[in-house]
């Protein structure tokens, strides 16, 4: 009886499958697993290697064909297992490859949940277009980023984790009403530290990118300055002096004119030459600098 049950336990329990880490199961493979292949070419491609979290299975009668191809003689008890590699995905290494997109090693990630256990052995990577948050996401609320292990050199794993993810951020706040149009001075603005969930990109968080710029519109005292409502400043102001450029052909003429309106690099703004007192547009090139390509029927002396 007790033989019985040996017997059984062998039967319903076989030997783990050998362990592959590239995209062919090779010669070298199938002779790890049974010796009688050790003469068959280390490189010889028998097959290509399961998905992740399956097994290719070589049964009698598969590794028979095999042997006759290279002369070998296999036993009539032969049997090849074969699986990729796995270890655990744990939340340290979640949270550090999250810690990687973001670049901000002292970001909080908070792991609520893991979509697998284990993971082919790669590198583990959270891109940041993996990550589903709308512009009104908090630090407090969970979001599922998708992820991905590389393995087999150009292979994926899909993972995905349930997380927050929370920041010390930095944003810009108006000190005064600051009025559209108006370009915005230092003293008018300070900077607050907070906690953000840190892939907002719609509040300024730097000073550098607020002064001297525009509001487009009325921001109130004492609320952040979203990026939205900043205009690059005039480069050329309505009534300034404005060196023009004028090109026709080969010649090349530089003038004094007055602008008629404002503009920002790239904008077409209207002139007046002083002299005859004629309006033409010019593209703005740079502060209170304008360029004309002059054509056939073009006056502007």
């Amino acid at each position: 009886m007790t033989a019985w049950l040996i017997l059984l336990t062998m039967v319903n329990h076989p030997a783990a499958c050998n362990i592959v880490a590239s995209e062919w199961i090779l010669g070298t493979d199938l002779a790890r697993a049974l010796p009688a292949f050790s003469g068959m070419p280390r490189d010889a491609m028998v097959a290509y290697s399961p998905a992740p979290g399956q097994k290719r299975e070589f049964p009698y009668p598969e590794l028979k064909r095999i042997g006759v191809k290279y002369g070998i003689e296999v036993p009539q008890d032969a049997h090849a297992c074969f699986e990729w590699t796995r270890q655990p995905l744990t939340e340290s290494a979640v949270r550090a490859a999250m810690r990687d997109a973001l670049n901000l090693p002292d970001a909080r990630v908070e792991v609520l949940s893991i979509s697998h256990t284990t993971v082919p052995g790669g590198k583990l990577e959270f891109p940041l277009s993996g990550l589903s948050a709308s512009s009104g996401i908090d630090p407090a609320t969970p979001v599922i980023w998708r992820g991905r292990v590389l393995f087999s050199g150009h292979k994926e794993f899909v993972v995905w984790a349930k997380v927050k993810v929370a920041a010390t951020m930095t944003r810009v706040i108006a000190t005064e009403a600051l009025a559209p149009g108006k370009a915005i001075e230092k003293n008018q603005i300070r900077l607050e530290a907070y906690d953000d969930f840190p892939l907002h990109v719609d509040v300024a968080r730097d000073l550098d990118e607020v002064i001297g710029r525009t509001p487009r519109r009325m921001i109130r005292a004492s609320l952040p300055v979203m990026r939205a409502d900043l205009a690059e400043p005039f480069q050329v102001q309505r009534g300034e002096q404005v060196a023009v450029t004028v090109i026709s052909g080969a010649a090349q003429v530089e003038l004094e004119a007055v602008a008629q309106s404002s503009g920002r690099q790239g904008e077409m703004i209207t002139l007046t030459n002083p002299r005859s007192g004629k309006q033409f547009r010019a593209r703005v090139e740079g502060k209170d600098r304008a360029l004309l390509m002059a054509g056939l029927g073009t006056a502007v002396q």
